[in-house]
């Protein structure tokens, strides 16, 4: 993971795709504010409309227990915020694997992001969705974020 810190990375860069990868490569306590705008599970598939820069691009927005989630997130989850283990798994029983898998893959993403932010660190994100209330309540908290302004989307780190 790098030096404790320092950045490792050029600032104010944008990273398109998926975020675990860059994540993992940055440095820990490196960055001021992240901004993401992640899926929003809605069992839907996106694609782009051809007159757009993203042309071709397409996402899927469905979640499988068995083809999404890796062992190696379960594994990380469970041995490093277990609580956060025990939200993916009651959402997995009251609301079906999707939902699970969902949580899973946001959960993963969401420790890396507490990682590599600094001590007043923040997060800015967009979550819109009724499956994201359930990642808002549960993740974020378990997590070690606390919200600062819930209505503006920023969550900051805490200890």
């Amino acid at each position: 993971m790098g030096a404790n810190g320092l950045q490792n990375w050029q600032n104010r860069t944008l990273f398109h795709g998926d975020n675990l990868p860059f994540l993992r490569g940055m440095n820990s306590n490196s960055v001021h504010l992240i901004a993401t705008d992640p899926p929003f599970n809605k069992n839907r598939d996106f694609h782009a409309t051809p007159d757009s820069l993203a042309d071709g691009a397409s996402f899927q927005d469905r979640w499988s227990w068995e083809r999404d989630v890796h062992e190696e997130w379960v594994d990380q989850i469970k041995d490093d915020f277990p609580h956060v283990m025990e939200v993916i798994n009651g959402s997995r029983a009251s609301y079906g694997d999707d939902m699970g898998a969902f949580l899973c893959f946001m959960g993963v993403r969401l420790l890396e992001m507490r990682r590599v932010l600094r001590e007043k660190g923040s997060i800015y994100r967009v979550l819109l969705c009724g499956p994201c209330n359930k990642l808002k309540s549960n993740i974020y908290t378990l997590s070690g974020l606390r919200r600062e302004n819930a209505k503006r989307g920023y969550m900051t780190k805490t200890e």
